[in-house]
């Protein structure tokens, strides 16, 4: 099976972990794969030890933890810094087979080198990667993030694009997937444009509720401080 070919009309029997950001893409993904009927055994998602958050979308363990038990799918979290990050990503990948899991879902969309990362990392692990999302279309995968019912605030924004800090923390819309059109950037972010923290939506047992602290900056981007 190719994996930008599952069939929803094929339901699948094999237990899944599933490599978890916090964020949109991730989210449709996992949806996708449960819906034509993989069985998550885990949430994988890697932690940033220098700063105690998730890799790339900054989002806090106790917030994770609350997804992780609202989505009702327990959370194996994954310590490591820049230079350890695949050893230990294929560690816990090694956990999570240990706990029933044959093959690894990514909510990866493109990206030559992201495909071969998710592909080498499962592999190396012992298990079948799953990329449901591969090669779609993004204003499709944005479409389909919304028409599902899922809700996602914006916590990053990159410095690198004409978007406003006001988006910072406002829940992402038909009318937000309109402004970064009009003004030729993507709409899914895939070139970092922004980042989302999905707080609710199908799978959600209740929406997760978090309090925004402040805003931090770096020289890349804006970031929502929330807990």
């Amino acid at each position: 099976m190719k994996f930008n070919e599952l069939n929803p009309s094929q339901k699948a029997k094999g237990k899944m972990c599933f490599s978890y950001s916090g964020g949109k893409d991730s989210m449709l993904a996992l949806h996708e794969l449960i819906e034509i009927g993989y069985q998550p055994v885990c949430l994988v998602t890697a932690i940033n030890l220098d700063v105690e958050r998730s890799w790339f979308h900054g989002i806090s363990e106790p917030l994770l933890e609350a997804v992780a038990e609202s989505l009702g799918i327990p959370l194996l979290k994954i310590r490591s810094d820049a230079r350890s990050y695949q050893t230990e990503f294929i560690k816990g990948l090694e956990e999570a087979k240990a706990l029933g899991a044959e093959y690894c879902g990514f909510g990866d969309i493109d990206g030559a080198e992201n495909r071969k990362w998710d592909e080498d990392t499962a592999t190396e692990a012992g298990l079948i990667p799953l990329l449901p999302l591969w090669q779609r279309d993004h204003e499709k995968c944005v479409a389909d993030f919304l028409n599902k019912g899922y809700s996602a605030v914006i916590k990053t924004i990159s410095k690198s694009y004409s978007i406003p800090q006001e988006l910072l923390g406002k829940t992402l819309n038909t009318e937000i997937v309109t402004f970064l059109r009009e003004n030729e950037l993507d709409v899914c972010g895939e070139n970092g444009e922004y980042h989302t923290f999905v707080v609710d939506g199908p799978l959600f047992k209740k929406p997760v509720e978090f309090e925004t602290i402040g805003i931090y900056e770096n020289e890349y981007c804006y970031s929502l401080n929330i807990q």
